[in-house]
């Protein structure tokens, strides 16, 4: 089986771990074409230096996968005609990775129009899959024994890595952000505090952000949305402590995936993290003793190996009826009371903590 991907962006390097992953665990051939180099993470085919190769494969493919932006309609990797693909046979699937509102920003289309859209789609099991109610349920996850991404074994020279995609405050998008310039105020007070190393990165090649992650003691991921991302996975897999605000949703979905109750992440809020960073730093072996059971979690319940047999089994499933490829139903957000929990309870709780925050009346 063919599985060709596209995608226009790189979504954290996402699309081509995918598509390593597929070729290294299971029986599917995978591709994936890039409209550019991002010069960030690895490249398979890039449609502007071959284009000829990408027509070549789409005609080929067994299943077309989409990457957030891209829709039947999409010319980004003209001539490639996703709709007449669509029409020869070829099942196609999208994957979510972003909000209803940036893709559909990006797109120049309603969220509205967005959401109505009738593709099997798939969202990744973070925060967007509660935006994505039709959407299957498919876990993101890192290659916890490649090279790169195994404990180093050489002293650290960073005590805390923090490493963000987009600059915007806690408070001024609900999910778009990982609230960069709070977050950073806060480093920058403990280290004043405390005298410790902080090391902050963004826009670098993932080889280079992997390489500093690994020689610090400690990461910090998202703490004010509710949910993880690929660099606290990151952070698990090199056996690194990972602070993380995990909000109901974001912790069943760990269970779901995981099989088990017990989660990696250490649990806290941004209001609460120094208390909890300074504790850390005054006791390196319990870093230590963090960091291994975190990563044991990682390669034990949410390996590499594991994870991708979900997409294989989405693969099968468009092969034997596209209409199977639909949102799980323990994973619902039907009835109104699990949309409260999963959905409304959470931002209800953001929107208090943004007033608590900012001052101002909501």
């Amino acid at each position: 089986m063919l599985v060709l991907h596209f995608s226009t962006t790189p979504l954290a390097g996402m699309p081509i771990r995918l598509v390593q992953a597929l070729n290294r665990h299971t029986q599917v051939t995978a591709r994936l074409v890039d409209t550019r180099r991002f010069g960030i993470y690895d490249h398979d085919v890039v449609f502007e230096e071959t284009p000829e190769e990408a027509l070549a494969l789409a005609e080929a493919a067994d299943v077309i996968h989409l990457h957030n932006y891209l829709d039947y309609s999409s010319t980004a990797f003209a001539p490639i005609d996703f709709a007449a693909l669509a029409t020869k046979g070829i099942p196609i699937v999208r994957q979510f990775h972003s909000t209803p509102e940036l893709v559909a920003q990006v797109m120049g289309i309603s969220p509205k129009e967005l959401l109505a859209q009738d593709i099997p789609c798939l969202s990744i099991a973070q925060y967007p899959e509660r935006l994505y109610p039709k959407a299957m349920v498919v876990p993101n996850f890192v290659p916890e024994t490649q090279p790169s991404y195994l404990p180093g074994d050489r002293p650290s020279t960073w005590d805390i890595f923090y490493s963000h995609t987009k600059d915007m405050s806690a408070w001024a998008d609900r999910w778009s952000t990982k609230g960069m310039p709070e977050i950073v105020h806060m480093l920058d007070g403990l280290t004043a505090a405390t005298g410790c190393r902080v090391r902050v990165a963004t826009g670098r090649p993932l080889a280079e952000v992997l390489a500093e992650k690994r020689r610090s003691r400690m990461v910090v991921d998202d703490l004010v949305t509710g949910s993880y991302h690929l660099t606290g996975m990151e952070g698990l897999a090199q056996a690194k402590p990972v602070l993380a605000r995990l909000d109901g949703r974001s912790l069943e979905l760990l269970r779901y995936f995981s099989g088990v109750d017990v989660q990696p992440f250490i649990n806290v809020r941004l209001e609460d993290a120094p208390e909890a960073l300074k504790h850390l730093l005054e006791d390196p072996e319990l870093c230590r003793e963090l960091g291994r059971s975190g990563r044991e979690w990682l390669t034990t319940h949410w390996s590499e190996a594991t994870m991708i047999d979900r997409y294989v089994d989405v693969y099968e499933l468009l092969l034997k009826d596209p209409a199977l490829v639909r949102r799980q139903p323990e994973l619902s957000l039907e009835p109104r009371a699990r949309y409260f929990m999963a959905k409304t309870l959470p931002d209800l709780i953001h929107k208090a903590r943004k007033r608590a925050h900012t001052g101002r009346r909501m």
